[in-house]
């Protein structure tokens, strides 16, 4: 180490007062904790500098580190020159024994000249401590001080030690490089999470054009082939599923890299995964199950409540079907055609009709019996004087639409539903949901809000853990939402604002072809658009999380 006088005066700068102290004094103050490595020192009048950056004052930091004993300061003297009739003056010396780093093993051997009394003033960092006229090439990360490429120890081949504190010593590169993303970083924290990052999410996909196309053209694909189980068949069934899990592996792949990339801090990375090294697992599976834990988490309870409410309704639905098709009678024409049943048929109708002509006839003679009489009964209502043609047209027009509805319904069973039962099926099953009790009712109101205001949170938890059970905890995400505090209601405006791009765009290509649209398959055409537009605005969605993470990073200790 380089010597210093003891009685030397140097001056501190402490909570933005001066003191001056002798320099045998400042180990004292650094074993006290008077004396920090942060704080401002110099000696005489030259810059000031941090403590920490003064080679002699480094050993001292270690010892209080580490917890070893500090450095012993021995007054040493010069021998006398025997061609001179006097003595030299005593110079007093800084010595501090060397500190064996317990770490170190098999370190290359050589000797290095440490400066002496220059080296405690101001240093170029991009020239060698050691070696002034030599280019840095390495940085320690503990006392911050530039070497040249033979000054680090070496150990490994690898591992480079500081000669001055012992700390690790990395490339100058590598030392700008975590600079910069230091410096980015806090920016970025002090910054804030906004609307500048929402605009910079709707942009970011377009950097990258040709993993957007291919991207969005393999979920459209994906999405149809769900269709494919409206075929029937097992195999058709198989290929729904599989396409199901394969849009699942490709949104959530998307998710978990670009979250991942975006809060360690690469802005600029490419949102679609690599699948250069394709694995069945990490690629296909994992993302499957990343998003059943999302979607589990969110509206799982939800789902709960709908499968029990809509048990109820299907059971009252289907009660109410049995006693409509035990009514209807069956007529020529439908699937339920045979010669016996139209006869039988035939012969109830001419029964049916034949009451209705006694009875027609006995009504007929009540009213002509009532107008003889001198006093009418005012015991008979209006109602009950019908014209016996109003009566029997009545009576046919009600069998004949119990005929047109056993008509229907034999169609439906052979070329499938039409879209106007599905509309009827589907109001009168909403209706019976809504019929029901009004604590389940409210019950599955609270649950959906639940999943709309988790899900943000659940995917962002499966992006940058990529743990199932971390996505399906609800704790993580819960202590997640606390951490990001205002920022978690920013990200939920904006995911509002993509759900409701989403729906307007769903509906004007639904409008647009309507004409297209078949049984079973649904609209194809504006399933299709509706796909690529999904694509897009769930890449901007997991961007949208990526900034919201970098920028609370420090919040949520996510380290680059």
């Amino acid at each position: 180490m380089s010597a210093q006088n003891p009685n030397e005066i140097w001056q501190v700068e402490v909570g933005g007062q001066v003191y001056e102290a002798p320099f045998g004094e400042l180990g004292i103050w650094i074993d006290e904790g008077s004396l920090q490595p942060g704080d401002k020192v110099r000696k005489g009048n030259l810059r000031w500098i941090e403590a920490r950056r003064v080679p002699s004052l480094v050993p001292f930091f270690n010892a209080k580190e580490r917890g070893l004993p500090l450095p012993m300061v021995v007054s040493t003297t010069e021998a006398p020159q025997p061609e001179a009739p006097r003595l030299e003056p005593v110079v007093a010396q800084n010595f501090v024994p060397e500190v064996s780093l317990p770490s170190a093993a098999d370190p290359i051997a050589h000797s290095i000249a440490i400066p002496t009394e220059q080296t405690s003033s101001y240093r170029d960092p991009n020239f060698c401590a050691v070696h002034t006229n030599v280019p840095t090439v390495f940085a320690c990360d503990g006392c911050a001080t530039g070497f040249c490429k033979t000054c680090p120890k070496a150990y490994g081949g690898s591992v480079r030690i500081c000669p001055l504190c012992g700390s690790m010593c990395r490339t100058l590169s590598e030392v700008q490089q975590k600079q910069a993303q230091t410096v980015h970083r806090v920016s970025a924290i002090a910054e804030g999470f906004g609307g500048n990052d929402f605009f910079r999410a709707l942009s970011h996909p377009f950097q990258y054009k040709t993993s957007l196309f291919f991207g969005a053209l393999m979920f459209m694909a994906f999405s149809l082939g769900k269709s494919a189980s409206a075929l029937g068949g097992m195999y058709m069934m198989t290929s729904a599923i599989f396409c199901t899990m394969l849009a699942n592996m490709l949104t959530f792949g998307v998710l978990a890299n670009t979250i991942g990339k975006f809060s360690h801090g690469e802005l600029e990375a490419n949102f679609m995964p690599s699948f250069e090294d394709f694995d069945l697992w990490d690629d296909v599976i994992h993302p499957f199950f990343l998003s059943i834990g999302a979607y589990v988490s969110s509206f799982g309870p939800f789902i709960v409540v709908l499968v029990i409410g809509f048990y109820f309704v299907a059971s009252s639905v289907a009660s109410e079907m049995e006693t409509f098709q035990q009514n209807v009678e069956k007529i020529p024409g439908t699937h339920y055609y045979d010669s016996k049943r139209t006869f039988e048929q035939s012969e109830r109708v001419k029964g049916v009709l034949g009451d209705m002509s006694e009875k027609q006839a006995a009504r007929i003679d009540e009213i002509d019996d009532l107008g003889e009489a001198d006093e009418p009964d005012e015991t008979v209502s209006s109602a009950e004087i019908e014209d016996p043609s109003r009566r029997e047209s009545r009576e046919q027009e009600e069998l004949w639409e119990m005929a047109q509805k056993s008509r229907a319904q034999s169609l439906e069973a052979a070329f499938g539903k039409s879209p106007d039962t599905e509309a009827k099926e589907k109001e009168a099953m909403l209706q019976g949901f809504l019929n029901l009790a009004a604590p389940l009712v409210v019950i599955g109101a609270i649950f959906f809000l639940w999943g709309v205001f988790y899900f943000p949170v659940a995917c962002a938890v499966a992006g940058y853990t990529r743990s199932f059970t971390a996505t399906i905890n609800p704790v993580v995400g819960l202590d997640t939402i606390k951490r990001l505090g205002g920022t978690y209601f920013k990200i939920l405006l904006m995911g509002l604002a993509l759900v409701i791009a989403s729906g307007i765009v769903s509906v004007v290509t639904g409008v647009i072809f309507a004409p297209l649209d078949l049984p079973a398959f649904g609209n194809i055409p504006a399933n299709a658009i509706g796909a690529l537009v999904a694509f897009y605005l769930w890449v901007v969605f997991s961007c949208i999380l990526g900034y919201a993470l970098f920028k609370n990073s420090d919040k949520l200790q996510i380290h680059s």
